[in-house]
């Protein structure tokens, strides 16, 4: 029993050990890094949100050895991997999608940002409805089988057996491109579901859709949930969390502030950033996980202001595509090894990043995400940020700078190092100071922040809670585009692993059109001296400090590889297709094939269209003078020329599904 005892001892210590060695070889990697290499260092402006999770749910870092608590509000981002249990469910708010998961599946975070969307599903089934995408957007899911690539609104259903053998299709709205071995590629439309029997696509059984399950009913339900939302008006698309506003608070107009959320049912002495705990999240550092069921949005996005007597959330312009913060707070410190405060961020104050970024980056992260009122500009917004950076980028705090929210009811909040670094919750931690004390604290630059542990992934799991799979995320799927660089860094690092578990098939996309940036200049303002437009921009004299302890998933994170995303229509049909080419030839006219439609006049129906003129005919019926206004039938109105091609929505007529 004593040498059992010291196994596990040893091996728990190992454990641990490889975790510090994660964090401090990220850290280092990370610290490389500098203002001169531009925006390719800077981390995304796009996370997942943990949604929705009811039942058995694990949640592995990317970085971390050990499964964690999988809380909802939980931003996820690449390297990150969830698995459900028997009965569990989950779902994943991405932003324009939402990806879900039924009970026993295990799926992962390959590559989120603003252009791609990739997950994989090594076994189980999964939801992802895509209610807008943007030109050059798309999302794509890896399986052992095959690559199912979207580049357009729709609903899909992917499962995957727990052998990993063959994946099932079903479209339910909209249309995609399967990819399998030897450049092999196949559409899926609407209304039909296939079963893939091998990655060559040869195998395979088209069905039409027959009912539906007990995890498609929950589906549509929660689709429904997203629809007709009021706070559309007020908040940006690209704002995660948003949809759940008009449930838990109400909007109000404020003259100096414009559109003003407020919580509704909250306790009496509730602020900001004191009903959850902080977690480290790679490559931002330390991250605020909320705990109430609204707590996403404004707690990433926009700014709190303490109007009349009540705590008010002020999201960010709401035509402007906002970048994701890990937490809008700036920390203070209470002495050396003492406790960390912070407060909530107030309107038009910059936020100093505890990570490295470029000027860019941190130029954009504010004006996302502050609304300019009124007394208050859009100059004096951009000359307040280019004055603060300077001293961001030397690592020293801001001198002689002032909050609103500092000496608001309640704003400042403080927790013990030790119960901040170990993702405690915070209410339950929370030390009590005086007035005093609060005034006395002064805010602090990144370098004196709490240094993460192996206890700051997330909270842990339940004691009795089911072992969790370690060799199913291990089996190989395909894919078509490229992994971030982030995930194979971080899956190098893990016991028991393989660098990677992704082959990247030879899929080359079609199209030459550029794929558009996700930050448009017309929407964001940009330094007088932008480091993109500088062949070699020069190096600062001195770095921020960040903590030099992030996980392994960011060493070398600045080259980006190539990877694939298709532009809106990069999938030629068949060239066998003879009649397809026919139908594109007559869209692009604007007419129809004469071959294929020759006027005859013993065989035109009794009642013809007046309208159709055909030359050099000038047949014009008689006693139809008074229909000339009514125009086509509805039926005509949208083809050919305002149709969708036939293989967005429905296969084209004449082709079998079963071919191949």
């Amino acid at each position: 029993m004593r040498a059992l005892n010291a196994a596990l001892s040893v091996s728990r210590g190992w454990r641990f050990a490889l975790a510090a060695l994660l964090l401090i070889c990220a850290g280092f990697a990370y610290a490389q890094s500098d203002d001169g290499q531009g925006d390719a260092g800077d981390p995304p402006a796009r996370v997942a949100r943990l949604a929705y999770a009811a039942g058995d749910l694990g949640l592995m870092p990317a970085g971390s050895t050990d499964w964690s608590a999988a809380d909802v509000n939980r931003p996820l981002t690449n390297g990150d991997k969830l698995s459900s249990g028997p009965g569990a469910r989950a779902e994943l708010e991405l932003g324009g999608a939402s990806l879900r998961i039924n009970g026993q599946s295990d799926i992962g975070l390959l590559n989120l940002n603003t252009q791609v969307g990739q997950f994989e599903l090594t076994q189980g089934t999964l939801n992802l409805t895509v209610r807008n995408l943007d030109q050059g957007a798309s999302y794509e899911i890896d399986t052992p089988t095959l690559a199912l690539v979207i580049d357009q609104p729709g609903s899909f259903r992917v499962d995957v057996g727990n052998d990993g053998v063959s994946t099932t299709v079903t479209v339910f709205q909209g249309a995609g491109v399967v990819f399998g071995e030897n450049n092999a590629q196949r559409d899926v439309y609407n209304g039909r579901s296939y079963l893939f029997s091998d990655s060559t696509l040869n195998s395979v059984a088209v069905s039409e859709i027959e009912g539906s399950d007990a995890f498609d009913a929950w589906c549509s339900d929660r689709d429904a949930q997203y629809e007709n939302t009021a706070s559309a008006q007020y908040v940006s698309d690209d704002v995660v969390g948003a949809q759940d506003l008009n449930q838990y608070g109400n909007w109000q107009v404020d003259n100096d502030y414009g559109a003003v959320w407020y919580p509704a049912n909250v306790v009496v002495g509730w602020a900001p950033y004191r009903y959850g705990h902080w977690v480290w999240i790679a490559p931002w550092g330390w991250t605020w996980v909320d705990g109430l069921p609204w707590g996403f949005a404004p707690y990433h996005y926009g700014r709190w202001a303490f109007i009349r007597g009540a705590w008010g959330w002020i999201p960010g312009p709401p035509r402007i595509r906002p970048i994701y913060a890990p937490a809008l707070v700036a920390f203070v410190g209470i002495g050396a090894g003492g406790p960390v405060g912070w407060f909530p961020l107030g309107p038009h104050e910059v936020y100093n990043p505890w990570y490295r970024s470029s000027r860019n980056y941190y130029t954009n992260v504010n004006i996302t995400n502050i609304t300019v009122g009124r007394g208050y500009d859009r100059g004096a917004l951009l000359d307040n940020i280019h004055h603060q950076y300077g001293f961001y980028q030397s690592g020293r705090p801001v001198p002689n700078a002032t909050y609103a929210n500092r000496n608001a009811p309640h704003a400042f909040t403080a927790v013990p190092a030790q119960a901040f670094a170990s993702a405690r919750n915070v209410q339950s931690s929370q030390v009590h100071m005086n007035p005093q004390q609060m005034a006395a604290a002064a805010v602090i630059a990144p370098t004196t922040l709490q240094r993460p542990s192996s206890a700051s992934f997330g909270q842990p799991r339940l004691i009795n809670a089911r072992p969790l799979p370690s060799t199913s995320f291990n089996r190989q799927v395909v894919a078509v585009g490229r992994p971030a660089a982030a995930v194979a860094a971080t899956a190098s690092f893990r016991s028991s692993q393989p660098a990677s578990n992704v082959r990247v098939l030879g899929v080359r996309p079609r199209s030459p059109n550029p794929i558009p940036e996700p930050m448009h200049p017309e929407n964001f303002a940009r330094p007088a001296a932008p480091v993109e437009t500088q062949a070699n921009p020069p190096r600062p004299a001195t770095l921020p400090q960040v903590p030099h302890f992030e996980p392994a998933q960011q060493v070398r994170q600045v080259e980006q590889p190539p990877r694939y995303a298709p532009a809106p229509r990069p999938y030629a049909q068949p060239q066998e297709n003879v009649e397809q080419e026919r139908f594109d030839a007559a869209q692009r006219a604007h007419n129809y094939v004469p071959e294929q439609r020759q006027y005859v006049p013993q065989q035109r129906p009794p009642e013809p269209n007046p309208s159709y003129q055909p030359q050099p005919y000038r047949y014009e019926p008689q006693q139809q003078i008074g229909r000339q206004e009514q125009g086509r039938p509805p039926e005509q109105e949208s083809h050919p020329q305002s149709a969708p091609r036939p293989h967005q929505s429905a296969p084209p007529s004449g082709k079998n599904d079963n071919q191949h």
